[in-house]
């Protein structure tokens, strides 16, 4: 199985569930990662041992680079990384999750998203946090990723809250006993896009607070990278199981992958690589009531 630099490794989980023909809060945080790694890359995707003036001196270089990245610039470094990892097989383009929502169906919007191959985006991911969550040795591209991942708020989709707080304690020794680690996690990005989505996003979004998790102090930033959907059926006469079977017929006709996944007592659904809870409920469109279900996106 090919091996991949530091910068793709983060594309094949940050653009994962991103969309791909139009802008978004969450994916200009993507792309600055982008940009970020591959300055970075040059310094850890090597056999050398780093020294810290020269991780210092690429790390600024990376920081500035994201935080002042252009709009042209940055959809040139995703038509760059898409079209490399589309060659490679790892990335594709399917319809959005959010074009499975009946207002969006029915008004005909074309939505795509990226989706990355699932066993690659699984062996990287599992990789991540086997070498975070376990005892021993952080190497150098394992803390960059990590550290990339928080800054472009992606790291919620892989810990748990439990698990961001094991991974926040491993780094914190990690920089006590290790300077290129300390100049690492003290280093930030993201302030550029909470300036930008917070002339936008304001009156609807605490951009760094998880919806989903009330009263829970997160440990990283936080960007919405997944979608509340409603999809329209009857379900006069049917039970929770037949809506479930409703739901994912609907999505897998629509180019998801689809399946149940137990969690305690309750049953998720997995679309792709992201988790949701399913209440029935009914929306009114025009005064007529539409009966249907709610997909709410699942953070552990």
């Amino acid at each position: 199985m090919k091996d991949f630099v530091l910068s793709q490794q983060y594309a094949v989980i940050a653009l994962d569930g991103q969309e791909s023909l139009h802008p978004s809060v969450s994916k200009s945080a993507v792309i600055r990662g982008i940009a970020a790694a591959k300055v970075l890359e040059e310094v850890v995707d090597t056999d050398e041992e780093c020294r810290i003036t020269d991780f210092v001196s690429k790390l600024n270089e990376a920081v500035e680079l994201a935080k002042g990245l252009k709009k042209k610039e940055a959809k040139q470094i995703e038509k760059e990384m898409a079209s490399m990892l589309e060659a490679d097989g790892v990335l594709e383009e399917i319809p959005d999750i959010l074009g499975c929502d009946m207002d969006y169906y029915t008004a005909g919007v074309e939505l795509k998203a990226y989706r990355s191959d699932d066993d690659i985006y699984l062996r990287i991911c599992e990789g991540l946090r086997a070498e975070i969550l376990e005892d021993g040795v952080i190497t150098a591209e394992c803390a960059v990723l990590l550290w990339l991942l928080r800054e472009s708020g992606c790291i919620h989709d892989l810990f748990s809250v439990a698990e961001q707080d094991k991974v926040q304690a491993r780094m914190t020794e990690a920089a006590s006993e290790n300077e290129i680690f300390r100049v690492l996690w003290e280093a930030e990005f993201h302030s550029a896009v909470e300036s930008f989505a917070g002339r936008f996003l304001r009156a609807k979004h605490d951009l760094f607070k998880n919806p989903y998790l009330e009263g829970v102090n997160l440990a990283f930033p936080y960007l919405e990278r997944r979608k509340s959907i409603f999809i329209d059926f009857v379900i006069f006469g049917t039970d929770v199981k037949e809506r479930r079977i409703a739901v994912m017929e609907h999505l897998s006709k629509m180019g998801h992958y689809v399946e149940e996944v137990k969690s305690g007592s309750e049953t998720l659904i997995k679309v792709d690589h992201a988790y949701y809870r399913i209440f029935p409920t009914t929306k009114r469109s025009y005064k007529v009531p539409i009966q249907g279900a709610n997909l709410i996106p699942v953070y552990w």
